[in-house]
């Protein structure tokens, strides 16, 4: 692995971080904070561009970057930004004792795992409220998806950057140019988180609030400016839209594109899309069946189940009631969708539905194939044949997910005797959904978990996002056997 290239890159995007550190100071600028809360974003900008000058210094863009570079500058990436974004929560302390607390949080806001030890919210300054969801923003899309999208020029080989970074078994691009594919994925996610914050002002909710939570919604990550998530505004209307651009942005964001830029019919046509959709209606009718007994207001349930569904699907993560009440039907249902998530190439995590068509249609060609053993199945997905190699990366990815699943299951069991908070919370943290059940449910936060569970649930997010393998290689000794700094 050539070094040089990997400091050149993360130099370059640790500059980039300075520069979006800038936003929550100017918001704490905007609300008269502190002297100290503005150095607690001055601090981290100022680390950030030494680091970046100096890195970029030594390293060079003139070597190639392959596949393990990308993986390693990607993983670095997203470890580095959540270290020194820490910084500002660490520093404001009131929610926050230590820094594994703080670097939790970061993690679980460039994640969009949405997952939380704050423990009061609202006494947070607004500037570190509005740091915790921008970075759900940054991390939606992707921290190098942002960076090649905003490059005046990017080069082949930062495909694999993306390809890294973009969570899904296939990656593929819009446009010819990978930097004008970045960039109309984020203009569409823009102008959608956008519409986002207009909907919900409609819905009178304050300025600030709409675009924390607009930008909680966009990345799917689920923090929000109060307590008890949503139930605080207990308004219908909210969790209805909220709940459909939750759904929204849970959708593969290529096919925004061809809807609106080659065939609209095509687009509708996506088998994955069709899958999502079902789930979603099916889930929703579902739970409010079940719920409906419990609550004496029909348009409550039915809202509320879709809001529901919709928001552990896409594994956002917001809360409007406390489904750790709810029946264990429902309840079941909704973990079941933590592990589905939504659909690749879209801002939420989970397995992904693209992965789950392939595996439930694979499991059933294996059916077929042991009652008639001369009978060929062929695995379709959107009408072309699923080629054996993704269909083998996708076996193999299952397996694997299965196995951490397993040991991060274990290491948490160790501080919790109760299996349904153990369980939920390795399943919420690696699915990048946030809210859990049990001891740590809708309401609760993570604050009172131990510091070696935390750090293995922080672990756990960055493995859910970023699909595993780039972190794995970060941590895989043999990785920096073979460093060449030239």
């Amino acid at each position: 692995m050539n070094l040089k290239i990997v400091k050149y890159s993360i130099g370059k995007l640790l500059l980039v971080l300075a520069g979006l550190l800038v936003f929550p100071l100017i918001v704490s600028f905007i609300y008269k904070e502190s002297i100290a809360d503005k150095i607690n974003f001055i601090l981290p900008i100022i680390i950030s561009i030494i680091l970046g000058m100096l890195l970029s210094k030594l390293g060079d863009n003139k070597s190639h970057i392959y596949t393990k570079e990308a993986m390693f500058i990607t993983a670095s990436t997203w470890l580095i930004f959540s270290l020194i974004g820490a910084i500002p929560l660490f520093l404001t302390k009131s929610n926050y004792p230590s820094y594994i607390d703080a670097f939790f949080e970061m993690v679980s806001g460039f994640t969009t795992s949405g997952a939380s030890v704050a423990f009061n919210v609202e006494d947070l300054p607004h500037s570190i409220i509005f740091w915790r969801s921008f970075s759900h923003f940054i991390g939606g899309m992707g921290i190098l998806v942002f960076t090649i999208a905003i490059l005046p020029n990017s080069n082949k080989e930062s495909s694999l950057l993306m390809k890294s970074e973009v969570p899904g078994p296939s990656f593929g691009k819009i446009t010819p140019r990978l930097s004008d594919t970045a960039r109309n994925l984020y203009l569409m996610y823009i102008i959608l988180t956008i519409l986002t914050i207009i909907l919900l002002m409609l819905g009178r909710m304050n300025l600030f609030d709409s675009i924390v939570h607009a930008f909680g919604t966009a990345g799917t990550g689920g923090f929000s400016s109060k307590g008890i998530s949503i139930g605080a505004y207990n308004s219908r209307y909210i969790e209805f839209i909220l709940g459909i651009m939750m759904a929204v942005f849970g959708v593969n964001f290529n096919i925004y594109f061809y809807a609106i830029t080659k065939n609209l019919r095509v687009a509708i046509d996506s088998e994955e899309l069709k899958w999502y959709v079902g789930i979603i209606l099916i889930s929703s009718v579902l739970v409010f069946i079940n719920i409906l007994s419990m609550y004496k207001d029909v348009i409550y349930s039915l809202v509320n189940s879709f809001f529901s569904v919709s928001s552990i699907i896409t594994t956002t993560g917001y809360v409007s009631a406390d489904f750790g009440k709810w029946p264990l039907f429902s309840k079941s249902i909704l973990i079941l969708l933590m592990f589905i998530g939504g659909c690749a190439g879209s801002t939420a995590g989970g397995l992904k539905v693209s992965r789950f068509v392939i595996l439930i249609k694979g499991g059933i060609n294996q059916i077929r194939e042991a009652m008639n053993p001369k009978k060929i199945t062929i695995n379709r997905l959107d009408g072309k044949r699923v080629d054996e190699k993704t269909e083998k990366s996708v076996s193999k990815y299952l397996v694997i997910y299965i196995l951490i699943f397993i040991i991060f299951f274990m290491i948490v069991s160790i501080d919790m005797n109760d299996f349904e908070t153990a369980f939920a919370a390795v399943a919420t943290t690696f699915n990048n959904v946030g809210p859990g059940l049990g001891a740590f449910g809708p309401i609760e936060t993570f604050a009172q978990m131990s510091q070696l569970s935390k750090f293995v649930l922080t672990l756990a997010m960055l493995l859910g996002r970023l699909e595993i393998f780039p972190v794995l290689l970060l941590l895989y000794p043999s990785t920096y056997r073979y460093l060449k700094d030239k």
